[in-house]
């Protein structure tokens, strides 16, 4: 709310304006006055006014003229509208004139007290809604947060209008399109920025262990536990907790977290002692949870504790305008220690891409252009570096030419091709070859072996 906001009481009878003023006495207002509507726009041409309470029926300039004027001057001005004759028709040209309300007379002191509050709280909430989008225009964003389509801009509004409300937030969306970056971004232009961000995917962990991982445990709570730990609500203080696919959460577990964050308290297992957090809570799930609770899967009353406000992030087949940015993007952070020499791509791989239908949306799109990156001898990635589309490009018009010898054969020798040179551009490191293929190395080294690839020898190449 405004602190001290300034109030403008108009009405050409003395009278009226006395008994306004003094029924809004006492309170944190600076209150000025008018006797017409000319008074009053020169008022408000010299003076910060936030909100104007004008009579209806004025000689010369009536409410609805000066209202009409005054939003002319500053749109941002809340009007309140006072009229003895109390109409539908009264209210539908007030507030087509550009009113927020009206009050009828007599004026009731505790009506225009409740009023007045409220089309100020109106103010703060414009306020704060003009500010957020003058950060964006400014391109005061994440800097991961990537895209210019307009669904993109629908999440960018809606991140920048949740982050400085303390309320819970539910990210909805396919697998791989980003919604821990959403979660971050959310934590980035909150004012937790400066405290932890922890992330936990809820149905990566076994249930016995997501119970410990969450609420910590004590010394000697069970087998192994040689010494006390924090949970992830602890480690949490003061930032923002992502409880990510909190769809695969257990039932029990569900139970306990809806506890935690009713009492805003936890217990470590092997303790009977509470230990107090305060924490931004944040889910995300690629689930309906409306039907995981018809199912029988999800607790309803957990849900509603969570999902105060929720944000789709739409798949990447819906945002197709985003993927050059997403590319250059990729490029610019990969390309660096993958391969140096590429500073961007050719209109022909850009259409391959465009072409293709992202089933694994943006994470698919990174692992590709990561991938694109390693096959790349020129400046420029070309439609031959484009890889692992599958079928889908081939249903767009780029079909692959495969080489005598069957699909099995085909594949091996473009797999072979693959590790080779990644081998030989990452100079042996397994570990690096992994995370540019976007795959572990477990499954690097039976690829080798499969493949009759020796990794030895390419280490130490220069």
């Amino acid at each position: 709310m405004l602190e001290s906001p300034t109030l403008l009481v108009t009405d050409d009878d003395p009278d009226t304006v006395k008994i306004l003023t003094r029924y809004l006495d006492g309170y944190d207002y600076h209150i000025l006055t008018a006797g017409n509507g000319k008074e009053a726009l020169a008022i408000i041409e010299r003076e910060p006014v936030h909100l104007l309470i004008t009579d209806l029926v004025m000689p010369s300039m009536d409410g609805l003229a000066l209202t009409k004027a005054v939003k002319a001057y500053n749109p941002a001005i809340v009007v309140l509208m006072v009229t003895a004759f109390a109409s539908i028709e009264t209210a539908v040209k007030a507030m087509q004139a550009g009113a927020a309300d009206y009050i009828t007379k007599p004026v009731i002191p505790e009506e225009l007290k409740i009023k007045v509050s409220k089309a100020l709280e109106h103010y703060s909430l414009q306020q704060e809604v003009r500010e957020l989008r003058d950060q964006l225009s400014q391109s005061a964003r994440p800097p991961n947060l990537i895209g210019d389509s307009a669904k993109m801009k629908e999440v960018l509004y809606m991140v920048g209008l949740v982050a400085r409300r303390e309320v819970p937030v539910v990210l909805t969306g396919e697998s791989g399109t980003g919604k821990e970056v959403v979660a971050r971004a959310i934590h980035a232009l909150s004012p937790r920025a400066s405290q932890p961000f922890v992330p936990i995917h809820c149905g990566a962990v076994p249930e016995t262990l997501l119970e410990s991982e969450l609420f910590g445990y004590q010394k000697g709570a069970f087998t192994g536990a040689t010494s006390a730990k924090k949970g992830l609500f602890e480690e949490a203080h003061g930032g923002t907790l992502l409880l990510d696919e909190v769809g695969d959460a257990p039932l029990s577990i569900q139970m306990k977290l809806l506890r935690a964050l009713q009492d805003g308290q936890v217990r470590r297992l092997g303790s009977t002692q509470t230990v107090s957090f305060d924490v931004r809570v944040v889910v995300a799930t690629n689930r309906s949870l409306e039907q995981e609770i018809a199912a029988g899967r999800f607790r309803e009353d957990l849900y509603y504790r969570l999902s105060v406000v929720t944000i789709v992030v739409p798949p990447l087949r819906d945002r197709k305008e985003d993927i050059p940015l997403l590319v250059d993007h990729f490029i610019r952070l990969y390309g660096p220690s993958i391969n140096p020499s590429v500073e961007g791509i050719t209109p022909e791989a850009q259409r391959k891409l465009l072409s293709h239908n992202w089933p694994g949306n943006v994470r698919e799109l990174e692992n590709v252009v990561r991938r694109a990156l390693v096959l790349c001898r020129s400046g420029q990635i070309t439609p031959d570096d484009v890889v692992h589309l599958g079928a889908d490009a081939a249903a767009h018009g780029e079909p692959e030419v495969l080489a005598p010898g069957g699909l099995n054969e085909a594949q091996r020798r473009f797999l072979r091709k693959y590790f080779l040179e990644a081998l030989e551009h990452r100079r042996g490191n397994i570990k690096q070859v992994a995370e540019d293929a976007g795959i572990s190395r477990k499954n690097v080294y039976e690829n080798l072996k499969r493949l009759d690839i020796e990794p030895a020898a390419f280490r130490g190449r220069r």
